[in-house]
């Protein structure tokens, strides 16, 4: 093949460069028309973002792997952002940005309610990968048919106080009672923050999960409030009920019952003096009779005979002064000690054998260790003495008293058995109610059982009582175990 000639190959340069012309061209035609349908579609999605969100009555951000707001429309800028002062350029607060770096963490979607301004929002934050940012949708569920059925209407129903307090303290809603008292008191009204340490509370509840109950003092007023943690929503809802008038009632209630029991020592002491009056005059009169004998008196021997009388009716005298100083000065000690259940079945006894016959009595004591517990002297002597007393009457002052004391699986306890009449069961179910007696006219109060019942509730134990009909009765009293 010969060498070409000068115009052949400009000829066929031409012809090369031509072809390399149009393939270049088309490939140019190609990507401008495949970067004129990106950029058409983008555009299109761009409308499309800027349609639809200001079309939702609901609040739609846009915002980027980093917190920083890129869009939001009119109802968000309105409500959400209005509320937390950011604008779209902004960084969002920490409270979106943790939530923000969670979804993106876990590249899926997650469903929060926050608390803004009092407003209760269900926000739904939809990360978007590709593009770097999270959507977040959020609906205003403050309002909900049924937040307006529980709020609105039951609780302004209610004329106790019902109010709610968010995780972070704010109080999202109130009933009339609630602000006209117990918010008024701590002078705060809904949309405001409670004080730290009812936020404590709110704290605590939401760690555990569980409702408390407590007591509170607000304007001298006391409160029985209950808070009730709701996780699912994030607030807890607080009931409170004014205690103060009964708390009055009840302290008033104890302190007739204290009174009636001081009425009712006093009394069984009246009861004890004249008994030991009674007994103090043939010792006295020995003494009197024994004085005048040696006062006229020459033998020596029987001078000291009579000596001798005097000094043991003198004694006798002295032992019963003794026993009632000793009830005296139990009747006068307030408060609680430590009490020896031994002691109080002995002087219990012993105060009983003034005011009752117990020559045709037999006594037996079954005391089983040293038990001990904690209490008023007085008060117990009181109720044991009054159970001897009842059982000698019962026994017409012929039968056995038995006195048993004890310990058992840590708790002590204390019993007085008879051998009278017995109970049948409708007696048992009245015998401590207050006035109701089975003895004869003039000869009984029927507040003595009644006022022994308001002594072991006021000590947390127990009473016992087992009575068969015809064959006697056994009252125990069980003391709680020692902390």
């Amino acid at each position: 093949m010969g060498e070409l000639s000068p115009d052949e190959i400009i000829r066929k340069l031409d012809s090369e460069i031509s072809g390399i012309n149009s393939n270049l061209m088309d490939t140019v035609k190609a990507r401008t028309k495949s970067l004129t349908n990106r950029i058409q579609q983008a555009n299109e999605e761009t409308e499309s973002i800027a349609r639809f969100p200001e079309e939702n009555p609901h609040s739609v951000i846009r915002a980027s792997s980093t917190g920083k707001v890129l869009f939001a429309n009119k109802s968000a800028m309105e409500t959400i952002l209005a509320s937390l002062k950011v604008k779209v350029g902004e960084q969002a607060p920490a409270g979106l940005c943790a939530d923000i770096n969670e979804v993106v963490e876990k590249e899926d979607y997650i469903v929060k309610e926050h608390v803004i301004s009092g407003r209760i929002y269900s926000c739904t934050f939809v990360p978007v990968s590709e593009h770097d940012y999270v959507n977040i949708y959020g609906v205003d569920v403050t309002d909900r048919q049924k937040e307006i059925e529980s709020l609105a209407r039951f609780p302004d129903e209610n004329p106790h106080s019902v109010f709610r307090i968010s995780e972070d303290g704010t109080v999202i809603f109130a009933n009339a009672p609630a602000r006209a008292t117990i918010l008024l008191g701590l002078g705060v009204d809904v949309g405001d923050r409670v004080s730290d340490d009812i936020l404590e509370v709110v704290s605590g509840v939401f760690e555990t999960e569980k409702f408390m109950d407590m007591d509170h003092i607000i304007d001298e007023r006391i409160y029985a409030c209950s808070f009730v943690p709701v996780t699912k929503h994030s607030y807890v809802n607080v009931y409170g009920v004014d205690i103060t008038e009964k708390i009055k009632a009840q302290e008033e209630v104890e302190q007739t019952n204290q009174d009636l029991i001081q009425a009712e020592k006093m009394s069984s002491l009246g009861v004890v003096i004249s008994g030991i009056a009674h007994e103090i005059r043939n010792p006295l009169q020995v003494v009197m009779a024994m004085s005048e004998s040696i006062a006229e008196d020459d033998d020596l021997e029987r001078m000291r005979g009579d000596a001798k009388d005097i000094i043991d009716a003198s004694k006798r005298m002295a032992k019963i002064v003794s026993d009632l100083s000793s009830h005296a000065r139990d009747a006068r000690t307030l408060g609680t000690s430590t009490v020896y259940l031994n002691e109080v079945a002995d002087k219990s006894l012993d105060l009983s054998r003034h005011t009752r016959n117990l020559n045709k009595v037999k006594i037996v004591k079954q005391y089983h260790g040293k038990p001990v517990t904690i209490g008023s002297t007085s008060e117990l002597t009181q109720i044991i003495t009054n159970f001897i007393n009842n059982g000698v009457d019962a026994m017409g002052a012929v039968g056995t008293i038995t006195l048993v004391t004890g310990v058992d699986n840590g708790t002590c306890y204390i019993s007085v058995t008879d051998t009278g009449t017995g109970m049948d069961e409708e007696t048992q179910k009245k015998i401590f109610d207050p006035f109701f007696t089975t003895k004869d006219a003039g000869k009984g109060t029927g507040l003595g059982l009644h006022i022994v019942n308001k002594i072991v509730t006021k000590h947390k134990a127990e009473l016992k009582l087992e009575s068969t009909l015809g064959k006697g009765s056994t009252f125990t009293v069980v003391f709680p175990k020692k902390p």
